[in-house]
């Protein structure tokens, strides 16, 4: 058992100069079988609502609300309505496809050190 003074080690990220943003936002986002699933029913149906979403993959709403930001966050996914203006209103999502292929490559470059 642990003393409750005992330091839990630290995250820490890589101190490599190849590790960027986009290789950290390709983590984020491809990294979490529920945000894939939410972006391969976008790339196959095309703009679609969160209860839509909600409806097709394998997540509650507030677990899709939370991939949604994260995805909207990284630029994979954008919606037709500004995160600021959605209150009453039911935002379609869509996926970026040239983000997608943006941060796989950099993902890739990263571990193939190019």
């Amino acid at each position: 058992m642990k003393d409750k003074n005992e330091v839990m080690p630290r995250i820490t990220q890589p101190e490599d100069e190849a590790w960027s943003p986009d290789v950290e936002a390709a983590i984020a986002t491809f990294g979490n079988r529920s945000r894939n699933e939410i972006l391969r029913f976008l790339a196959a149906t095309g703009p679609a609502t969160r209860g839509d979403i909600v409806d097709a993959v394998s997540a509650t709403e507030p677990s899709v609300a939370k991939h949604l930001l994260v995805l909207e966050e990284t630029g994979v996914v954008h919606a037709d309505v500004e995160p600021g203006r959605r209150h009453g209103r039911s935002p379609r999502y869509s996926v970026d496809n040239g983000r997608i292929k943006a941060l796989l490559a950099a993902h890739l470059d990263y571990l193939l050190n190019r």
